[in-house]
């Protein structure tokens, strides 16, 4: 009897056990959090150009999107503010918004008008006067920062790219698009470039800023200031993100 009364209660003890783990609460493992990375959008005026050329960044850190839209520089800085308050609650709000543009046909009045509302909306600019070619024009060449039309420029760009690599192309009068090919000569190292080699790109910083600063020096005006370009401010921005 002793024997049996023993195996009852053991019995007993595993019914117990199993009835308080049918009672527990269900362990839910959480859902792995996605990490994502800050995302910058550059709102460009051009629809070609500019906005292949951004999109060719391959960021570790960081993600571009760049988008174009054919408006004047007042109208895009409204854009930019409308697509960033458009996310602004969301959970990935937009980590920095820019705006792309030129002096082109706009009168100083409207360039200025867009520079103080993009002001007073948070916006950073990365304005060209004249064009955005500019940009790339100073990526072969050691512009000194005078007058330069972009009648003048873009053929221009199109002479140095074609000097540097006859293989790859670029219409300065139809299309004006940003490969691939394009986007890694504008990265590779400038055999010119003293001390040592530089990258292209961290040569037309150097020289898109020694020219801004000499503009800010004379105290002239951002529309007046032909030929410059602040692209080099965004690039710099870009660049940190840059793989190791």
């Amino acid at each position: 009897m002793p024997t049996k009364n023993k195996a009852e209660a053991q019995r007993q003890e595993r019914e117990d056990a199993r009835a308080r783990r049918r009672r527990a609460p269900a362990l839910v493992r959480a859902a792995p959090r996605r990490e994502e990375n800050p995302v910058l959008l550059i709102v460009c005026q051009g629809e070609v150009t500019e906005v292949e050329y951004f999109k060719h960044f391959e960021l570790a850190t960081a993600t571009v999107k760049a988008v174009g839209r054919a408006f004047d520089p007042e109208k895009l800085v409204q854009e930019a503010i409308d697509l960033r308050d458009a996310v602004s609650r969301s959970r990935y709000p937009y980590e920095q918004v820019w705006c792309v543009f030129d002096k082109d046909d706009s009168t100083p009045q409207q360039v200025h008008a867009a520079m103080q509302r993009a002001a007073a909306g948070g916006i950073e600019i990365a304005f060209s006067n004249q064009c955005f070619e500019f940009w790339l024009l100073l990526h072969f060449d050691d512009h000194q920062g005078g007058g330069m039309r972009r009648e003048v420029c873009g053929p221009r760009v199109e002479q140095l790219i074609k000097a540097a690599s006859p293989r790859i192309s670029y219409n300065s009068q139809k299309g004006k698009h940003i490969s691939r090919e394009l986007f890694e000569l504008l990265e590779t190292d400038d055999p010119s470039a003293h001390p040592g080699r530089l990258p292209r790109r961290k040569v037309a910083i150097g020289r898109a800023r020694a020219i801004d600063e000499y503009w800010q020096a004379q105290g002239t005006e951002p529309a007046y200031r032909e030929s410059t370009t602040w692209v080099y401010k965004l690039v710099l921005i870009l660049q940190k993100h840059l793989p190791a």
